[in-house]
């Protein structure tokens, strides 16, 4: 009797096989959910999470929703657009997305450090980001391929504008000489 030995699947990752808005958009949820926590419990402690207003000259409290459309908007968003781009025009999407979203994630810092709120608060800020951050940046990663197969790359090939004419015309001018 003849037995055939079966493969054992692949370890696959379904979630990376999706849009990568649909992953920046989970992620993104998740990262406001878990920003919101953050503010709860940083209240819970005693923190008084309170900050000037632009053009006044007064405390006041930050509103919880602020720190879910931060994660959204600015993480979620703006991070799901950078992996696009990175997608689009880099020769290795990962590596440029995790460089640009490092410097990214360390230019975010700014604003609560120069706030004139509480350190406790700057402090409470800065986490926040660095949890977005965490979030958002591992799915998007593992969603771009390491190589970039983009589109712009194949244009070039192809000889859709010009510098990419000149490339079709002088490969075709070497297989015609026989190169």
């Amino acid at each position: 009797m003849t037995t055939t030995r079966e493969a054992t699947p692949a370890r696959r990752r379904p979630w990376t096989q999706r849009p990568l808005w649909q992953i920046g958009l989970a992620s993104a949820l998740v990262a406001a959910a878990a920003s919101v926590a953050v503010y709860v419990a940083a209240r819970a402690a005693g923190v008084p999470m309170e900050l000037t207003e632009v053009f006044e000259n007064e405390f006041a409290r930050m509103p919880v929703r602020n720190m879910a459309f931060a994660a959204l908007l600015e993480g979620g968003a703006a991070g799901t657009v950078l992996a696009l781009a990175c997608r689009r025009w880099s020769g290795r999407p990962r590596v440029s997305f995790v460089a640009l979203a490092t410097i990214g994630l360390i230019a975010s810092f700014a604003l609560p450090v120069i706030s004139d709120a509480s350190t406790a608060t700057k402090v409470v800020l800065s986490i926040s980001h660095v949890v977005v951050a965490i979030i958002i940046v591992p799915p998007l990663t593992l969603a771009l391929p390491s190589r970039s197969t983009g589109q712009r790359q194949e244009e070039l090939v192809a000889g859709s504008d010009r510098g990419g004419r000149f490339i079709g015309w002088l490969r075709g001018r070497r297989a015609r000489a026989g190169r």
